[in-house]
């Protein structure tokens, strides 16, 4: 698979790196194996996007994740690319959007 870039509703281009989904991401959450399409989705139309309070210039993305979750997909808008993604009943963190 490629790295993928997708345009947030902000217009924020944000780039899933292969590295990042395979080094990290389904090393640390591997229940997130399949989950990829789920990702770049809640990117591109996320239900809510939030602001992360462990850095200023992260986001987290919701979307629809498997089971009635919530797949979360943390991002340096500044950067633009992904850092990590997560499956989570609910949203925290203040609303950007």
């Amino acid at each position: 698979m490629a790295d993928t870039t997708v345009v947030d509703p902000l217009g924020r281009s944000i780039t899933l790196h292969d590295h990042t989904w395979f080094g990290h991401i389904l090393k640390g959450h591997p229940e997130c194996r399949g989950d990829r399409g789920l990702a770049e989705q809640a990117i591109r139309s996320p239900s809510t996007i939030r602001l992360s309070a462990a850095d200023v210039d992260c986001r987290v993305y919701y979307g629809k994740g498997p089971s009635g979750l919530l797949l979360a997909v943390v991002a340096d808008v500044a950067r633009g690319f992904v850092k990590t993604a997560y499956r989570t009943r609910t949203p925290k963190g203040v609303v950007e959007w």
